[in-house]
């Protein structure tokens, strides 16, 4: 954690203690006697050193003159650490974390638990005590410093975990088209129940990769993912629907994956592919299983440009109607440039399913085109989106209507992240999203606006 040039700036002057005699001289010789800040400085001197067990003895020396000194508990806890002893580093660390109120020993004590519980093999905890380094950090410069600590503990750790909380208020939730009237035979029908309902969903997703290396360029990824979805409709939705049930709506996934990566050696291509397999269930029903074969290349173009192919091949099975089984084949290219620390993409789809449902058969096509600033402008990181996507069906929605359906769509989203506000590396992501679908069968045209509220880790 290269610790020790900051605890030496950090120390501060004790009460003298009597000479304490610390390590013993050869025979015949007089015994080495030091104060205790005499010690204090050959311990943190020791350290730099990389003696580890002569600082340890010096600064247990120091604490037999000096109990509870907070100097020599941490230059004891690096020490430990160094030494492989783990346990009692962290318990050392803890000492001073819980005995002082002085922001800067409360920060590099949190910086020595780190470190314990990454050499004892807990990382996933280490990285918890670093981001709380980083919150109480009494300035922007040591605050780096845990964040780089960070950022290289997440490096070497073989899984990482990934959580997604979010709160999205829609005036549109059950995705209901812009009018309930439509006219078949020449005679006016109305649909009761297929109004825009609004309300809130909730999202909890939690992504876990485990990484095997295979080589210094080549990785094997297992994952296991999972993400539940629930709704709340408003009053003013109830009264619209009598009956209506939030239950009903509540979407839970489950996906296993495998997955394997190679890289050039000078990082300038990355190649991807990965086998997985997802069960869906809509309203507390076992919904569908999706097996999926993902492949994808990137590399460098010019400096500053980079460029990647993606290959997705989908086979799903509905639990629901048979007749809904598809396949689903897409090709995909994204183009990404920097522009310092922004960044311009584009990303082009094409995709075919096939299926024996005149509701699923259908080829789209979509664009998106995204600019990230990457630089906070008043406080606020923005990223804007737009995207337009076309949709052609095999055949008409059902036997009466025989012309093929075409959908268009258009999305605009704002995303802005509030970096200078996070609490333990999580800043707060507000979002809203406007789509506007329109269709040659008037049933299927609908429009919604989105608010989205996360969490979002800037580290």
């Amino acid at each position: 954690m290269r610790l020790v040039a900051h605890l030496m700036r950090a120390l501060r002057p004790a009460i003298l203690a009597g000479g304490m005699a610390l390590m013993s001289a050869p025979a015949g010789a007089e015994a080495v006697r030091m104060s205790v800040d005499e010690a204090r400085g050959a311990a943190a001197r020791a350290l730099m050193a990389g003696q580890a067990e002569l600082a340890l003895v010096l600064a247990e020396g120091v604490l037999l003159g000096a109990p509870g000194d907070t100097d020599a508990l941490m230059m004891k806890s690096r020490a430990l650490s160094q030494l492989g002893r783990s346990a009692e580093a962290a318990e050392a660390a803890r000492l001073v974390f819980g005995g002082t109120n002085d922001e800067r020993e409360r920060f590099f004590s949190a910086m020595l638990m780190a470190q314990a519980r990454a050499s004892g093999g807990r990382p996933g905890v280490a990285q918890l005590w670093l981001r709380r380094a980083a919150q109480m950090a009494p300035d922007d410069q040591l605050k780096a410093v845990a964040v780089r600590d960070f950022r290289q503990l997440r490096r070497l750790t073989p899984w990482r975990l990934s959580l997604d909380l979010s709160v999205e208020p829609s005036d549109n939730l059950n995705g209901a088209p812009r009018t309930n009237r439509f006219t078949f035979a020449g005679l006016p029908f109305v649909n009761p129940s297929a109004v825009p309902l609004s309300g809130e969903r909730y999202v909890l997703g939690a992504d876990y990769v485990r990484r095997v290396p295979l080589s210094e360029t080549r990785r094997l990824n297992l994952g296991l993912s999972t993400e539940f979805q629930r709704v709340r409709f408003s009053q003013e939705a109830r009264d619209k629907v009598p009956g209506i049930k939030d239950a009903d709506y509540r979407q839970d996934a489950l996906a296993l994956s495998l997955g394997y990566e190679a890289r050039g050696q000078d990082g300038s291509w990355l190649g991807k592919s990965q086998l997985s397999v997802t069960r869906h269930w809509l309203g507390g029903q076992l919904f569908a299983d999706a097996a999926r074969l993902d492949l994808s290349y990137g590399q460098t173009i010019a400096p500053g440009l980079i460029g990647a192919l993606r290959y997705g091949y989908e086979v799903e099975e509905r639990h629901d109607a048979a007749v809904r089984d598809a396949q689903t084949r897409e090709l995909g290219l994204t183009l990404t440039r920097a522009y310092g620390r922004s960044t311009l993409g584009l990303d082009l789809l094409v995709s075919d399913t096939a299926s024996d449902s005149r509701l699923v058969a259908r080829e789209s096509a979509r664009a998106a085109l995204s600019y990230r600033l990457g630089k906070p402008v008043k406080g606020v990181l923005p990223r804007l989106t737009l995207a337009w996507e076309v949709t052609d069906f095999d055949m008409g929605p059902t036997t009466f209507w025989i012309e093929p359906r075409r959908d268009e769509e258009l999305t605009v989203s704002l995303d802005l992240l509030l970096p200078n506000y996070d609490l333990y590396g999580f800043a707060p992501e507000i979002g809203v999203s406007f789509r506007d679908r329109s269709s040659n069968y008037t049933i299927y045209e609908t429009r919604g606006t989105d608010l989205r509220l996360g969490l979002k880790s800037v580290f």
